[in-house]
């Protein structure tokens, strides 16, 4: 029953960046710094609402107040359910880590950063997980006493799984790994291809996907298998798994999105074909290697070697 103007204004919030999870994951390695990860339970009832946003709700059953039952509750905070609770808990979040010392970043709204004489911490939150890297034991103490002082948090340890994804680290060789099998599993079974056979390649050789001739309305059976086929969620997830892990798979799933509005069979069974590619191959590593000669290019060449 909530009313826009009335009860709520703004309901968006943002969330970590994959990108700015890599870059946070590698920093902690390359300078050998503790990696942690914090979880906040029960988040958006943390979330202070605005005085403008008055909320109120009937007594739930077991709390009623004797004498009182005909009463309404004023909220003074967010709870499940409400459309401004992710985005109040994230300005309840900014402001508490502001006071701390935390500045956030103008590129990413969901990094922040703070550095003193003796040590400097840098984390990510995404909604109620907290992944941070301290560049020592003492600084992610005090950054754990303070978490605790103002929410019930549970701290998870060492980071292994964020975000759908598996994370393994070596400090003596300062090297890290990600993976998605976990996620890529699911998926897999999501969409009934648990015993397909995997394809050697995310895309089959040569494969022209095209939009449907526009001036050829599609039939009644077509419109009700795109209406029953979930190619949105698809494309979706294998988009999230190549932005995360498998860039391996991102030109074949740029393909694919471009299809959203107009899908047939042909795209549906490409977007599979991916997923059956990652059935194979979401436990190898991706190697890469570069033969550039410069487009062929006479100057260019000359001008490597001279630099060389």
């Amino acid at each position: 029953m909530q009313q826009y103007g009335i009860n709520y204004d703004k309901t968006t919030a943002p969330t970590t960046h994959l990108e700015s999870f890599h870059t946070i994951a590698h920093l902690a390695m390359s300078l050998d710094w503790d990696l942690k990860q914090y979880d906040i339970k029960t988040t958006f009832l943390h979330g202070v609402l605005p005085p403008d946003e008055s909320m109120f709700m009937e007594q739930p059953p077991g709390f009623k107040c004797p004498g009182k039952e005909d009463w309404v509750w004023q909220l003074l905070k967010s709870i499940y359910g409400m459309k401004q609770a992710s985005c109040v808990w994230n300005k309840t979040l900014h402001a508490t880590v502001s006071e701390w010392g935390f500045q956030r970043l103008e590129c990413e709204w969901c990094v922040y950063v703070c550095q003193s004489p003796t040590a400097t911490i840098i984390f990510s939150i995404h909604v109620d997980d907290i992944f941070a890297a301290t560049s020592s034991l003492e600084e992610n103490d005090r950054f754990w006493d303070l978490l605790k002082s103002h929410w019930d948090i549970s701290e998870l340890g060492p980071t292994k799984f964020a975000l759908g994804i598996a994370i393994s680290h070596d400090r003596p060789s300062r090297t890290i790994s990600l993976s998605q099998t976990a996620f890529i599993d699911c998926v897999i079974e999501c969409f009934r291809q648990t015993d397909a056979h995997p394809c050697d390649t995310p895309m089959v050789a040569r494969l022209q996907l095209c939009r449907p001739n526009p001036s050829t309305p599609p039939s009644s059976e077509t419109t009700a298998w795109v209406d029953h086929t979930p190619y949105c969620a698809l494309v979706g997830s294998l988009n999230y798994i190549a932005v995360a892990t498998c860039p391996n798979i991102a030109f074949a799933v740029g393909c694919l999105a471009a299809f959203l509005d107009c899908y047939c069979l042909e795209h549906w069974s490409a977007g599979i074909w991916v997923l059956q590619y990652l059935k194979g191959t979401c436990s190898l590593c991706l190697i890469g290697y570069s033969d550039s000669d410069y487009a062929n290019c006479v100057d260019c060449n000359a001008l490597s070697w001279a630099l060389s």
